[in-house]
């Protein structure tokens, strides 16, 4: 039996890195193999299939000093049990095996110039937890041990062979998969999980509906949106915004100065997501940097039509026939064409299901074989 250490510091929370993590880790256990999972932050609730070592609670501390404290933890862990295969999700600098779904952290803090300009820049590189980050991540995509390095979108595949020392055969493309089969009778019922929610939230049944999923509405593109949605005061369109935000009264304000008051409302984070998608018409993810949002896969399983930006991994499943990418994100009249000629694509049974057939390929339990095979076939 093989035996396989999983690296993923927090697994107490409910988010998409966390449960890629249970999934993965169940995965393998389907594959016949004995896993263990090293983190700061175990779940309350775990299958009996998986065994959790954590890491010895320690006094507060900053970030970046958690950040390396993990990763002794790990090292000294590893280098005494010796598994067969150290698969890690996190900023760790030693594993046989990565999956980057954070994707370069570089990157990100290059993307941030373009909404926050050079200054904040500047106080991110000699700020230690970046500086920490970076460090760890330069040393894990580096390291001589490193058999597979996962991608999760063709962009960060990109961003990871301009910046590091790594063999380009080492780095594999697998996009992230979505709860295909299990959104299907959601997605069956979405005309009446519509009319319920036009009717709880009190919303014109007339509007074209757009719906925009995000936490820290600055990096997930809500600016752009809402100042190209102002050019359109003739439009009967409606944005709905999920998530949350520390400066979510400063995006209402926003919305006041841009004549956006009627119709942009703001729901805060929600734990039922799919209402939303039975609801609207298409999704807004138009992201300065996001590796692969996966809420790109999932609003088209449920049917909808998205818009998204360049810099979101996701984009790249996107054709013609199941959304559009906006070719300028700085430029609010890119962001209005596209949302143009969203409106002619309201969602109805036939659209639906062609967006939903679309990413029937991403289903979780398909890019999950993909995710084992390879990790099986790399092993020395």
């Amino acid at each position: 039996m093989k035996r396989v250490a999983i690296l993923k510091s927090k697994m107490e929370t409910g988010g998409g890195l966390e449960k890629y993590a249970f999934r993965i880790a169940q995965a393998f256990v389907d594959r016949g193999a004995k896993v263990t999972v090293l983190t700061a932050h175990p779940p309350r609730n775990f299958p009996s299939s998986l065994s959790f070592q954590a890491q010895p609670k320690s006094f507060c501390c900053p970030s970046f000093v958690r950040i390396e404290q993990f990763d002794r933890f790990t090292q000294n862990w590893l280098s005494q049990m010796k598994p067969d295969l150290i698969f890690g999700m996190d900023r760790n600098r030693m594993q046989t095996h990565f999956r980057a779904g954070n994707g370069v952290h570089a990157a990100y803090l290059d993307s941030r110039v373009l909404t926050e300009g050079k200054f904040k820049r500047w106080i991110c590189s000699i700020n230690p937890l970046h500086q920490k980050i970076l460090k760890i991540e330069k040393e894990a995509f580096e390291n001589p041990h490193l058999q597979k390095l996962f991608a999760n979108s063709h962009m960060v595949r990109g961003q990871i062979l301009d910046r590091f020392a790594i063999d380009p055969a080492k780095v594999e493309v697998i996009h992230n998969g979505v709860e295909w089969k299990e959104m299907e009778k959601d997605f069956n019922e979405w005309e009446l999980g519509r009319a319920a929610s036009l009717s709880k939230w009190n919303l014109d049944p007339n509007c074209f509906h757009l719906l925009f999923i995000g936490n820290g509405y600055l990096r997930k593109g809500l600016d752009p949106l809402l100042e190209a949605m102002a050019r359109l005061p003739d439009r009967e369109i409606h944005l709905s915004v999920v998530g949350k935000d520390k400066r979510i009264s400063f995006y209402r304000e926003k919305c006041k100065k841009l004549g956006l008051n009627n119709r942009v409302r703001f729901f805060g984070p929600q734990k039922e997501i799919r209402p939303f998608y039975q609801l609207a018409d298409a999704l807004a993810i138009p992201s300065f940097y996001d590796p692969f949002a996966n809420v790109t896969v999932e609003a088209l399983a449920m049917g909808l039509w998205v818009i998204s930006s360049k810099t979101n991994g996701g984009h790249e499943i996107l054709t013609p026939n199941n959304g559009a990418i906006i070719e300028n994100l700085l430029d609010v009249d890119s962001v209005k064409e596209t949302l143009i000629s969203a409106l002619s694509r309201p969602k109805t049974p036939f659209s639906a299901a062609a967006a939903r057939r679309s990413v029937e390929p991403f289903d979780f339990s398909k890019q999950l074989n993909t995710l084992m095979d390879a990790c099986w076939s790399s092993e020395r």
